[in-house]
This record gives structure tokens, C-alpha cells and sequence, in this order.
């Protein structure tokens, strides 16, 4: 017997065995459950299929979210003063980072803020 031939003998084997549990699964079954399964198997072998209810549902989700977007919009559009002197304006620092004696300075104009941030406080201080 080749390794053909064995495979076909296991796979019968495997077959059979399936088929039988199968068939014992089948039988445990309340006949209820059984005319359900008949009646949902022949539905899919005529092809037709079920459509499932949601159409009012989807609308009413759909409307949801267009109220929340128009919600959104109205309150993103604020008008601004001048746009044109809000991105000029430097970043003043509200208050001064631990070792800094000017207040008000842009941060990117303060090397002790620099010094401050690279030392081993700002590390726990990141971790909180």
C-alpha cells in the first residue's frame, strides 16, 4: 500500500467518523430546532434571503449624525478677530519654569527652560 492510497483510506476514515458524530449531533436535536433548520435550509437552496428590517433605524442614525455634524460645524466656525495678527503673536510663558528669572519670554527664546527640561526632574514630572 503507497502513501496514495493510505491517505485515501484516512480520509474515508475521517469522513465516516465526522458523518456518524454528525448524525448523533442530529438526533439530540428537539424537533423544533430540526423544522427550523429544514425550513432555513430549503429557504437558502431556493435562494431567497431574509432582509433584515433596518431601514428606519439607518435613517434615524443618519439624522443623528448630520445633527451632530451641523452641531459641530456651528460651534468649530467662530469668527476671529484677526487671523492674520493671531498667528504673528509670539508665545508668552504664563509663568516661569523652575530656574528662569524673566517672565514673559517665548519659550524658544529661554535657554534655562532648555537646561530645566533636559534635566532629571522633567522626567518624573512627564511620568505624573
Amino acid at each position: 500500500m503507497n502513501a496514495d492510497e493510505r491517505m485515501d483510506v484516512d480520509a474515508r476514515r475521517l469522513d465516516a467518523s465526522v458523518r456518524a458524530r454528525h448524525a448523533e449531533a442530529v438526533a439530540g436535536l428537539s424537533l423544533q430546532v430540526q423544522a427550523q433548520l429544514a425550513q432555513r435550509s430549503n429557504a437558502a437552496l431556493r435562494g431567497a434571503t431574509r432582509r433584515p428590517a433596518h431601514g428606519l433605524r439607518n435613517a434615524a442614525l443618519a439624522c443623528a449624525a448630520l445633527g451632530a455634524l451641523a452641531l459641530g460645524l456651528r460651534f468649530q466656525l467662530t469668527p476671529e478677530a484677526d487671523p492674520a495678527a493671531a498667528r504673528a503673536a509670539p508665545v508668552a510663558v504664563a509663568s516661569t519654569p523652575p530656574g528662569s528669572a524673566t517672565v514673559g519670554v517665548a519659550l524658544d527664546q529661554d535657554p534655562d527652560f532648555y537646561v530645566w527640561l533636559g534635566g532629571s526632574g522633567s522626567d518624573r514630572l512627564a511620568m505624573e
